[in-house]
């Protein structure tokens, strides 16, 4: 009976769960780089939120069909996973990451609790990544006046 109870308390805790999208820069990384960059965020996530969140997996491993614009399709296939979200979390710096920035717009314009943090916090050598991307501007990349 107590297996019963714990199983039972399990499942509605997890159907009551906030479920956390994380947005985070994919391009120029590896799966490996972009997970631990969501776990690091997911943290940060909780301690905003004060209990445990409900991951949804956001990297994509499926393949755009053929005829079709690669980057819309990601992005498409993203926000279907957005749509789920009661939280979300994101960069400072989306503005420079196309799918980023559209989905920290959606959430912000569609009513889903948001968190922004500066991409330094959880991407390693976030400079680095921004010149392999050909970014033109990154953080302290910016020119002083």
């Amino acid at each position: 009976m107590r297996i019963k109870t714990i199983v039972a308390d399990y499942q509605q805790k997890r159907d009551f769960m906030k479920k956390l999208f994380v947005s985070v820069p994919m391009k120029g990384r590896t799966e490996e780089e972009i997970k631990a960059s969501v776990q690091k965020m997911k943290k940060i996530a909780e301690i905003c939120e004060g209990e445990e969140l409900e991951l949804i997996d956001s990297y994509i491993e499926d393949n755009p069909p053929k005829d079709s614009k690669e980057a819309v399709w990601y992005l498409g296939e993203s926000l279907k996973k957005l749509a789920q979200a009661d939280v979300f979390i994101g960069i400072n710096d989306a503005w420079g990451w196309n799918e980023c920035y559209i989905e920290n717009d959606v959430a912000s314009r569609y009513g889903i609790k948001n968190y922004h943090i500066p991409a330094q916090y959880v991407i390693n050598d976030y400079n680095s990544l921004c010149n392999k991307s050909h970014m033109s501007v990154c953080n302290e990349a910016m020119p002083t006046f």
